[in-house]
């Protein structure tokens, strides 16, 4: 492994003294292109970031030490990859320049693309921010914690070259109404850059087979209401599988007080695994996955929903994912009739689904579906958020795919009543999205997200004048508020 050490942007030792670090890592990796590259500064332990990363870190790897780089891209993006934890080995593109980790072969296909930068921290995070989609894993570290920002120049130059246009105008929207500042100069600065993108081929970052083929050890988890043929299907495709479950465990909901299971082929019909089946006369995905995982023993769960269709060699393919991305969470191409997914290759996914993924008893130990978002929405990327925050990643697999059939007895099946029914002023977002947004992402984050949802009510409403549109928006969000921290007490 090469190590550069640098100063003030400049390399200190070494061949490369002297020269832009950025200048230094194109002709290294031009000459080395399958050596690994550590990028420290001159002034900070190397040893403590080194042991973090490890002894072989993967080609598709970024990883920089934990920098807030709290510079307003919050008010913009909206996705897990901003409020990150600076306690464990966290998934995002956000970099710092204490240190990093990063291959040549990255470099290489990189330096072909977007010029060498003297501006180390736009750099990194550029590039972390344009090779996350492309399949390159980007990951900070708790280690040589840094608070570096960008400028306001950059920052309005890094927003027109890596988002649309648009969101320049957004931020310093933000910007005034939230901090009173006006940075005019750097907005109007920023609108003469062109938009960046790269391409890496996939080939690249193909790492050698780390672990070795071992058979899969799985239990699929299936909550299920009202759909015993849906759910037929769906045993006989894991009949049909290359790869058997060692157990498969339903969680059957009926509110009915007098109501008994309509699964009678459980117990008429030969399964070739053991089937686990739980009857049970209260209604909600969150309790019933909770009592499933519970259930589990095998060291992979498949988290999976009842109107699922699914090749015979799905969990072959998944096997073979996991030994490759070394992913402790994967999620599968969920897919409905008219879907077609065109992606290729394993990337870091800003989304979590529940009824297409697979997770490592690890995961199980330390996340359960949060009860408070039950019979509303986002149970699915709280635990995702959740999964984040232990220190995991969740991986996305376009290529192994689920058919989703969307049986129209899904979703809700009965009317829930929520505390909030009969409130004159309706709360705005849902609770369950204030509680779930207040939980888990920044202030900046939801700060953006409540203008983005007031232009969006507002497009939609009978209002022409927008100030009185806003009064009760205002009371709407502090409602949602309201109810969110009453669903967290609960």
């Amino acid at each position: 492994m090469t190590i550069l050490k640098h100063k003030n942007e400049l390399v200190t030792e070494g061949p490369f003294k002297g020269m832009y670090v950025v200048e230094a890592l194109y002709d290294w990796a031009l000459q080395n292109p399958e050596e690994p590259i550590l990028v420290i500064k001159s002034d900070v332990d190397a040893d403590v970031f080194i042991e973090s990363v490890g002894k072989n870190p993967s080609k598709r790897a970024f990883i920089s030490n934990f920098n807030s780089f709290n510079s307003g891209i919050g008010y913009i993006e909206d996705s897990p990859f901003i409020n990150s934890s600076n306690t464990v080995k966290y998934p995002t593109w956000i970099k710092g320049t204490n240190a990093f980790y990063i291959h040549s072969s990255v470099v290489k296909e990189v330096s072909a693309q977007i010029s060498a930068s003297r501006n180390l921290l736009y750099w990194v995070n550029s590039i972390g921010k344009l090779a996350q989609p492309k399949g390159v894993f980007c990951y900070q570290l708790p280690v040589l914690h840094q608070d570096e920002q960008l400028s306001d120049f950059d920052l309005y130059r890094f927003v027109k070259q890596h988002y649309k246009r648009r969101w320049t105008f957004f931020l310093l929207f933000c910007h005034l109404i939230y901090e009173k500042k006006f940075p005019f100069f750097a907005f109007v600065k920023a609108q003469f850059f062109t938009k960046r993108s790269v391409h890496i081929e996939q080939a690249i970052l193909t790492d050698p087979i780390i672990q070795k083929e071992e058979k899969l050890d799985y239990d699929v988890i299936i909550p299920t209401l009202g759909r015993p043929h849906y759910l037929y299907d769906v045993l006989k495709d894991f009949c049909k599988q290359t790869i058997l479950p060692s157990s498969v465990i339903i969680v059957e909901q009926n509110a009915e007080s007098s109501a008994t299971s309509q699964l009678h082929y459980l117990k008429d019909e030969f399964w070739p695994f053991e089937i686990i089946h739980e009857f049970i006369y209260q209604t909600g995905a969150c309790n019933a996955r909770n009592i499933a995982l519970s259930l589990t023993k095998a060291d992979w769960i498949l988290l999976f929903d009842d109107d699922n269709r699914f090749p015979e060699d799905l969990m072959y393919q998944v096997a073979n994912a996991l030994r490759v991305t070394c992913s402790k969470a994967l999620n599968l191409a969920y897919l409905q009739k008219e879907d077609i997914e065109n992606q290729k290759g394993y990337f870091q996914w800003a989304y979590f689904g529940s009824g297409s993924s697979i997770v490592h008893r690890d995961i199980l130990n330390q996340c359960k579906f949060d009860l408070a978002l039950e019979h509303g929405y986002g149970e699915d990327a709280d635990y995702g958020m959740q999964i984040r925050n232990e220190g995991y990643d969740i991986i996305y697999a376009p290529e192994i795919q689920v058919r989703h059939l969307k049986a129209p007895t899904g979703g809700f099946r009965s009317k829930f009543r929520f505390p909030w029914h009969d409130d004159p002023v309706q709360p705005k977002p849902s609770p369950q999205v204030m509680y779930f947004r207040l939980k888990c992402y920044s202030y900046q984050q939801l700060l953006g997200y409540k203008i983005v949802l007031a232009i969006k009510m507002f497009r939609r409403s009978k209002f022409i004048n927008p100030w009185s549109f806003y009064r009760k928006f205002k009371k709407q969000w502090e409602s949602s508020k309201y109810y969110a921290k009453q669903l967290a007490d609960h």
